[in-house]
């Protein structure tokens, strides 16, 4: 779900059907839309107001880069704030972390030209903050997703920066590709490396295409996603393609699945 529907009744009743509802968070734009992003991003009672990124960079026309080094504000409120989502929204099975990845490809941000110090700095935070996380996911019973790149030798995947894929989460995102790109994008879906490292040991792709259905055929009949949508404009997002079928993601407002913390931990 969005920034700010994710308590509707409509959500709740979704959950209860069955759904595997997820709650949207953007660390890396500083864009405080949404309670958790104002928690998150602004001075509240979680913590001070984060920093931006050195330099202070345009990410997009949404917001500017964060700082989210490791040892940063950001990382620090970053694990509360999951904890909060988690605590207060039992009927949702999972978290999406836009912009996540080891790499930037905003069109404001020219990763090509970082010093090499901030490129390692960019891929640590991105590994810290899905760590953390993923520590929460677990506490929950909840799937992670991540909608950024983790591209071999590109920024990298984790935990092997050489092969493509995060093992920390249950799946990620190609976002807005073309048919061209199908060769490039089998393989990175295929990587075993996506979800090696979650209770499920798999990762789950979605596609989000450009408005043409025909893409998005495409990209199915290659076998790579298990959710695909065609997306006419970022305010209409037509209903998913998936095969009617049990992914094995969680349900926590599903009656007769509860929701788990495992523990009694803090930060």
């Amino acid at each position: 779900m969005g920034r700010a529907n994710f308590g509707d009744v409509f959500t709740r009743e979704l959950a209860a059907r069955g759904a595997t509802v997820v709650v949207y968070l953007d660390a890396i734009i500083d864009n405080s839309y949404g309670r958790y992003h104002q928690l998150l991003l602004e001075d509240s009672s979680i913590g001070p107001v984060v920093g931006r990124w050195p330099g202070g960079p345009r990410a997009n026309k949404w917001g500017m880069l964060t700082d989210f080094r490791p040892g940063s504000v950001l990382q620090a409120k970053f694990g509360p704030v999951l904890e909060l989502i988690a605590r207060e929204n039992p009927h949702v099975s999972g978290i999406f972390l836009d912009d996540l990845g080891t790499r930037s490809w905003f069109p404001g941000v020219d990763f090509e030209a970082m010093p090499e110090m901030e490129k390692a700095d960019y891929r640590a935070g991105a590994i810290e903050l899905v760590r953390t996380a993923r520590r929460v996911a677990d506490r929950y019973g909840l799937a992670l997703f991540v909608n950024g790149t983790w591209s071999a030798d590109d920024g990298g995947g984790y935990p092997d920066p050489g092969m493509h894929g995060c093992a920390l989460v249950d799946g990620g995102v190609i976002e807005h590709h073309g048919v061209d790109e199908i060769p490039f994008f089998a393989e990175y879906a295929a990587s075993p490396q996506w979800g090696a490292g979650t209770p499920r040991g798999i990762g789950y792709m979605w596609t989000i295409n450009d408005a043409d259905p025909a893409t998005r055929a495409a990209y199915v009949a290659a076998g790579i996603p298990a959710f695909a949508t065609s997306q006419v404009d970022r305010d209409t997002v037509d209903a998913p393609w998936s095969t009617i079928r049990d992914f094995g993601l969680p349900r926590r407002g599903c009656p007769g699945e509860p929701g788990r913390r495992l523990d009694a931990g803090g930060w």
